[in-house]
């Protein structure tokens, strides 16, 4: 056990902690505790509710992001959970312990004790905030929080009077207009602010009389921005000053005002924390109802210049929420599974790479433990997720391949015998098959069944070079849309005359190419871009063939992603095709060079197989 007076020796040796009287951290400490956790424990998962601030007592702790890059490597001393204390959101980062590590907890309310006491403590971690904030919006700089504009969100009626006016006339109108702060102005020119807080400190409290001009209780010269400044800008000026309440100008001239909650009301529409929501849902129909918040956040990213890789990490986020939810709620009702299994999204899903567009395509692999009499268990599961997903808007697949049918809810042997077949013995549809699996991803489960399953398949795939011949055979059938002289080739049937299919015939021949090349080298990833850079790591590609392809699959993307916004913008549905005149001279321009990057990679991977 550790002893009080070591505990506090610790903080008073580590700043910002330093900077306190002992008795004043003796006080402060309260509720303090301490946990061990062992290397590879997880400490923090993303997306939950966090009210401690942690502490590194020893050992080292890793910060991952949701793409699981490594943010940041805490030693002794070194705190961590303040961005979610501060903020009032849930945890934005995976923490991980990279050693054994010993971590004092301390509540969230002694915690704003010692910031209370200690301004110099305040200013540490509020610093330390800003910088942690700064650091998301450079890592990801064409963020919804970088690409936001202030003066589009300062939109409700400004509400401002003269600085002459008494306490009580200003007190009024904000009453009359349900606003929390009024700006104050001489001569035109912004003066000051006043907000409820101030009403209660410097007038109610002192008892003043209310014909006193507001000018006398009145914050002077307010810190303001400008319209062309982003929603991250904002932010960081609001925590590091600590205010509240931010006037937006235009030349000079105000044009309204935005409040703390109004900025983290945009944050908060982050997916992380939208799936943080949906995790938190007691039966699927409040689930449904929060997915229908999932095509607004698609259009605000496209609107804010986001890339369609970020995008569809995005889309695949709350789909995985989603279904991991479901899957709970499925438990809760069934009771525990009677053996160990893991759920496998598959498709684009599988890859992250999901648009507003997608159906579901899905399955579960059981351990070896599995009897007949289980059946019944998992096919309720894979029926009420199925159900689930389809009435949030993932339609049920066309060819049945989800976790309700029986054929897709097997347990390992029988999964490592598909492959097994599948590979040995690749006529067409067993192909089909493959290329469907190979993209599996765990959702929810056992991870060392998928692990096992992925072992097999790459050692099966690598050793038979017939078969991903027969890939590479198999995926021609996705051509890109260039005929001769460089002209666009135009979808003329089903309902879609006279437009480019984008996602056949654009992203499925890059996505099948990244698949045969990774696989090539021995890897079972899933993610397309993932597995171009493995397959140059590998060797499989070259370098420069690897960033065409990625560029390409990005700019293919993009403008279908763009097309699908600006359909839903005016009430269709989104799709996949798009008419020849939505794109300007430059988009067709890139498009033709982007679908000749993946012509020159398809006849190079036949050429590789003798297929040429």
């Amino acid at each position: 056990m550790i002893e009080l007076t070591e505990i506090l020796d610790f903080f008073l040796a580590h700043s910002p902690f330093d900077q306190l009287q002992r008795e004043q951290l003796k006080e402060g400490l309260r509720g303090l505790q301490a946990e061990y956790f062992p290397k590879g424990a997880q400490i923090l998962n993303i997306g939950q509710e966090n009210h401690l601030l942690h502490i590194v007592r020893s050992g080292a702790v890793e910060l991952h992001d949701s793409d699981d890059n490594l943010v940041a490597r805490l030693s002794e001393g070194e705190s961590f959970g303040y961005i979610s204390l501060l903020s009032g959101k849930p945890v934005r980062y995976r923490a991980v312990a990279a050693e054994d590590a010993l971590i004092f907890h301390l509540p969230a309310d002694s915690f704003g004790h010692l910031r209370r006491i200690a301004p110099t403590l305040d200013h540490f971690f509020t610093e330390a905030f800003a910088e942690r904030l700064n650091m998301a919006i450079r890592d990801q700089g064409r963020s919804e929080l970088a690409a936001t504009r202030l003066g589009d969100l300062a939109r409700r009626e400004l509400v401002q009077m003269d600085s002459s006016s008494s306490v009580a006339e200003v007190a009024a109108i904000m009453t009359e207009k349900g606003v929390s702060s009024i700006l104050l102005s001489e001569s035109g020119a912004v003066a000051g602010i006043l907000t409820d807080k101030d009403l209660r400190r410097r007038v109610v409290a002192v008892r003043l009389p209310y014909d006193t001009p507001v000018r006398d209780v009145m914050t002077h010269d307010p810190v303001v921005a400008n319209h062309d400044s982003n929603v991250a800008e904002a932010l960081l000026i609001m925590m590091q000053r600590n205010i509240h309440h931010l006037p937006v100008l235009r030349e000079n001239t105000p044009i309204g005002m935005l409040t703390l909650a109004d900025l983290l009301r945009i944050e908060a529409e982050h997916p992380i924390y939208m799936a943080g929501d949906i995790l938190k849902q007691v039966d699927p129909e409040s689930i449904a109802r929060l997915s229908k918040r999932l095509p607004e956040l698609i259009q605000r990213m496209i609107g804010a210049d986001a890339t369609a890789d970020q995008i569809g990490k995005v889309v695949t986020t709350v789909t995985d929420a989603i279904t991991k939810r479901l899957i709970q709620l499925a438990i809760l009702k069934l009771g525990p599974p009677p053996v160990k299994f893991a759920w496998l999204a598959l498709g684009s899903q599988g890859r992250q790479e999901q648009s507003a567009k997608s159906d579901q395509d899905n399955a579960l692999l059981l351990d070896d433990s599995f009897l007949p009499e289980h059946d019944a268990y998992f096919e309720q599961l894979g029926k009420y997720v199925c159900d689930g997903l389809d009435a949030c808007g993932y339609v049920y697949c066309p060819g049945d391949v989800m976790a309700s049918n029986t054929r897709w809810r097997q347990p390992l042997k029988v999964w490592k015998g598909y492959f097994r077949r599948w590979i040995a013995e690749p006529e067409p549809k067993a192909l089909m098959y493959a290329n469907i699996f190979f993209d599996l991803r765990i959702v929810e489960g056992d991870v060392t069944l998928v692990k096992e399953l992925k072992s097999h398949i790459a050692e099966l795939a690598r050793k038979n070079h017939f078969f991903l011949a027969m890939m590479a055979k198999n995926a021609m059938a996705f051509q890109p849309p260039l005929g001769f002289f460089r002209q666009f080739v135009l979808e003329k049937g089903g309902g879609h005359g006279d437009s480019l299919d984008l996602k056949h015939r654009g992203v499925i021949p890059i996505v099948e190419l990244a698949r045969i090349y990774s696989l090539a080298g021995g890897e079972v990833r899933v993610n397309s871009r993932r597995r171009l850079r493995s397959a140059v790591q590998t060797g499989q590609i070259t370098e420069g063939t690897g960033r065409s392809l990625e560029d390409a699959l990005e700019l293919i993307d993009y403008v279908r992603m763009n097309h699908q916004w600006e359909e839903m913008k005016n009430g269709l549905p989104p799709s996949n095709y798009v008419p020849p005149n939505f794109l300007s001279p430059l988009q067709r321009q890139h498009l033709k060079a982007a679908f000749n990057v993946v012509r020159t990679a398809q006849a190079a991977l036949l050429n590789r197989f003798g297929l040429s």
